[in-house]
């Protein structure tokens, strides 16, 4: 008897976790496709690589071959990076898509922390904005970023980033918010001010609750008048 009652308390305790689990895992994906659709432009593309390496700590020349031999999205090699922090072998991994298996699927083989990613994913989104805002005020900065880097744009792509469209609500919420970042540096350009951690959570946190920044009024879907926005091509559903 005492067995029984054991084990449907262990099956109430995992019935009651199992939501829980698929809502953290469902911010996740949000965030993580934020990060996909925003590499879609060449520009946000350098910026999001920067973004990843900086949040995560890792070397971007080793970043982009470990995602070029994977395959991976920008939103998927968030992921695998947050598995090899928590201890996952890269061979493994490396096994597991070539088996065909995608990073959500060895995500949850290896029963990741979807709460610690939505959280440290929503942290890059902060990161990424940070770094749109500052590469329009100074450009000049990210180039030399670059060169020390070793790192050509050019050279990191994938076949991930132009496999499957992403739904085109996230490539306009993408475009708004390049062009948001964008409109707000050209307007700060002339008063030399430059944005605080609490401000830049904060246009953040208001543009994750708005589903994306409405752009300048007049503009024709893309933010304001003659701003290009993340190109439409190579856009990707979640991670791969």
């Amino acid at each position: 008897m005492n067995r029984i009652v054991r084990y449907c308390a262990i099956v109430v305790v995992l019935t009651a976790a199992m939501p829980a689990f698929s809502d953290d895992q469902e911010k996740a994906n949000k965030e993580l496709v934020k990060v996909t659709a925003m590499a879609t432009d060449p520009t946000a593309h350098a910026v999001v690589s920067r973004a990843v390496c900086d949040v995560m700590g890792v070397k971007r020349s080793e970043m982009v071959q470990q995602r070029l031999d994977l395959n991976v999205s920008y939103g998927s090699m968030f992921v695998v990076e947050e598995l090899l922090k928590s201890g996952a072998k890269m061979e493994d991994i490396a096994a597991q898509r070539k088996a065909g298996k995608t990073i959500m699927q060895i995500a949850n083989d290896q029963h990741a922390n979807w709460k610690l990613i939505a959280a440290d994913a929503k942290k890059l989104n902060a990161k990424i904005d940070d770094g749109l805002y500052k590469h329009f005020l100074n450009p000049a900065a990210d180039k030399q970023r670059d060169l020390a880097d070793k790192y050509d744009v050019t050279g990191d792509t994938v076949a991930a980033d132009r496999d499957a469209d992403l739904p085109k609500p996230e490539i306009q919420a993408a475009a708004e918010r390049y062009n948001l970042w964008k409109d707000r540096a050209e307007a700060d350009k002339g008063h030399h001010h430059v944005m605080d951690t609490a401000e830049q959570q904060a246009a953040y946190d208001d543009h994750d609750r708005n589903g994306g920044p409405m752009g300048t009024p007049g503009a024709a879907g893309n933010g304001s008048p003659g701003t290009p926005a993340p190109a439409a091509g190579g856009a990707r559903t979640g991670p791969n």
